[in-house]
């Protein structure tokens, strides 16, 4: 499985410009950082699937590396999807701008959510890659993501409606229909 999952890594990894070599050493450094997880109990094949995945998405050297930590620190701290752990950071990374070198800190944050709310680390591996773009494009952040998710979880709404209400309330605020302009327009509000 191991050896299966190091040459679907090999496959994508990097551009045309990509030597055999720089593969063949992110090869050693990817299975080192799998290694290393073990003791939390993910296997090395999953780390390697995980790393071949956001490889595919155009992630190398120490932003692949970052990103595959700390996807896999999100999936154990929040007992989610290694998939899904990645998606979310690769949402937190695209969507809101964060640097890979500040993605823990991220990660802790979502971590303190979960420790001192009703939501959980899989709410928010389900809402961000939903919300995210719809939030940073009005100049939010993730934190305010997982206040409004906040507020929506305690009044009982789950993960999946709460980003999906969010999107598309937040998105007809970025682009408000004729009949919702014209009816603000009546109260002498200009949604523009």
């Amino acid at each position: 499985e191991i050896e299966k999952a190091s040459i679907a890594f090999k496959r994508v990894y990097g551009d045309i410009n990509t030597t055999a070599d720089e593969t063949e050493k992110m090869v050693r450094n990817v299975r080192a950082l799998a290694t290393e997880f073990t003791k939390y109990g993910v296997a090395v094949s999953d780390t390697m699937d995980m790393a071949a995945k956001a490889a595919a998405m155009g992630k190398t050297g120490a932003d692949l590396l970052a990103q595959i930590s700390q996807a896999s620190k999100l999936s154990v701290l929040g007992q989610v999807d290694q998939q899904q752990a990645l998606d979310t950071t690769i949402s937190l990374t695209n969507a809101f701008g964060i640097a890979t070198e500040d993605l823990a800190g991220k990660i802790d944050f979502l971590n303190a959510v979960e420790n001192q709310t009703v939501t959980s680390i899989e709410d928010l591996t389900i809402a961000i890659p939903k919300a995210a773009p719809v939030i940073q494009q009005l100049g939010g952040d993730v934190e305010d993501l997982t206040f409004f998710l906040t507020a929506m979880r305690e009044g009982g709404i789950n993960a999946s409606e709460g980003a999906n209400a969010l999107k598309s309330g937040l998105a007809s605020l970025i682009n408000p229909s004729k009949k919702a302009s014209d009816f603000m327009a009546s109260f002498g509000i200009s949604i523009k």
